[in-house]
């Protein structure tokens, strides 16, 4: 934008098919969606802009659970990733409290914010189609202009860490195995998406 703010605006599409039709029709699949889940952070937030930390990981373990994936199985987040000093420290907090595991630095974390900036609407099916590019090709894409964590984020006692160079995606279970992922979207409102 011309005022100099990292927001832009955007529009993106998704064709989203049952995985059986797409079988029977020869679709290319990209990716499945093994789970979702949505909600409201409500009246468990400071303010209207305010995230929150039970919100998030509510949403987080209730796409978990529908998925029927253990967090442990999850190699990358794709995160709403903001870069704010409030937002970023609540969505990592709420990140470790879905997970709730005691391994460590399994999990890359990342945000197409550092590449196009924060799309308004947008900005969640815009992680969604990196995350299913990054699937899809094997690689994780680095987080652009990553120096140093916010001192309010332990990422030293999580099991997230930040892709700062390109990675093959290697799979734990060989490598024409599946990679699992997570995308994140959190609204102004309060509104919670994973």
């Amino acid at each position: 934008k011309a005022d100099g703010s990292n927001f832009g605006n955007a529009a993106a599409v998704v064709v989203l098919k049952r995985y059986s039709d797409a079988v029977d029709d020869g679709d290319h699949i990209h990716a499945l969606i093994k789970g979702s889940a949505i909600n409201n952070d409500g009246d468990r937030k400071a303010a209207y802009t305010a995230p929150s930390i039970d919100g998030q990981s509510s949403v987080i373990r209730n796409a978990l659970r529908m998925a029927e994936v253990d967090p442990e199985t999850i190699s990358y987040v794709e995160t709403h990733g903001t870069g704010t000093t409030l937002g970023d420290p609540v969505e990592i907090e709420g990140l470790k409290a879905a997970f709730n595991t005691t391994k460590r630095h399994f999990c890359r974390i990342g945000s197409v914010k550092t590449n196009v900036g924060h799309l308004d609407i947008a900005a969640g099916v815009t992680g969604f189609i990196k995350t299913v590019l990054a699937l899809r090709h094997r690689l994780i894409p680095p987080t652009l202009h990553f120096e140093t964590p916010n001192p309010k984020i332990d990422l030293v006692n999580s099991p997230f860490y930040i892709n700062r160079e390109l990675q093959k995606w290697k799979s734990e279970y060989g490598e024409q195995g599946r990679r699992r992922a997570g995308v994140s979207a959190f609204g102004i409102g309060g509104t919670n998406a994973h």
